[in-house]
């Protein structure tokens, strides 16, 4: 066994589409074009704006926040909560207290029988 850490002091601060307060970890990149990630949103942080790249599932896995798909509306988002974006949809996200959120992206993402709309 292997253990690995991916907390603050792996990661890199973004500030791409004007975000601000964001910081993520790659985890795993596969061969077929899938990517997860670790983000951090500080406190008032935000994601800006921008397209995704393949279709992407947002997991928030601690804090709470807002999230926003093509609408541009935002709905609430908790621990134990996730979104998902399609392919070129605009997105953004912002917290007013920070959460930490698992990304999965790619083309071929289908979700879970089990998961439930809200």
């Amino acid at each position: 066994m292997k253990r690995y850490a991916f907390g603050y002091a792996t990661s890199k601060n973004i500030t791409a589409y004007s975000s601000v307060g964001v910081n993520l970890t790659h985890i795993v990149k596969s061969l077929e074009a899938v990517s997860v990630v670790c983000i951090r949103l500080d406190a008032d942080g935000r994601i800006g704006r921008h397209r995704t790249v393949g279709n992407q599932l947002f997991l928030v896995v601690e804090g709470a926040g807002e999230v926003s798909g093509a609408d541009g509306i935002f709905h609430p988002i908790e621990a134990g909560q996730a979104a998902f974006w399609e392919r070129k949809e605009e997105h953004e996200t912002r917290t007013q207290t920070g959460l930490v959120a698992l990304v999965i992206e790619g083309d071929n993402l289908e979700l879970g029988t089990r998961l439930q709309e809200i």
